[in-house]
């Protein structure tokens, strides 16, 4: 796994949703009652900002059309079937840091 930064703990209680930069797009990290996750910043379905949008139900909502996602899962949970999950990341509690990683890994067969 490829990590993608690091953000102090506290961080989280001051703001709600914290932008990571990870080209292309970069990574929102948001903590709610059941835990701390990693998604895409960029909306899938039409590029909008996540990190200026709001968690609802553990759905990270897109401010331009109310698209929810499961942070859990990135899946879209409303309007459902419009479009492909949101990418999400690997979040871990290290010492007084949250630290993000990215799980893709490109295997090539010869």
């Amino acid at each position: 796994m490829k990590l993608v930064g690091r953000i102090p703990s506290g961080r989280l209680d001051a703001e709600p949703l914290v932008r990571l930069d990870y080209p292309p797009f970069g990574v929102v990290v948001v903590r709610t009652p059941t835990g701390v996750y990693a998604m895409e910043e960029s909306c899938n379905h039409a590029g909008a900002s996540m990190a200026t949008g709001w968690v609802e139900d553990d759905c990270l909502v897109c401010p331009v059309h109310r698209y929810a996602f499961d942070l859990k899962t990135g899946s879209l949970v409303r309007p459902k079937g419009l479009c492909p999950p949101q990418r999400t990341f690997v979040v871990r509690q290290e010492g007084e840091e949250i630290a993000v990683y990215d799980p893709f890994q490109l295997a090539i067969r010869g």
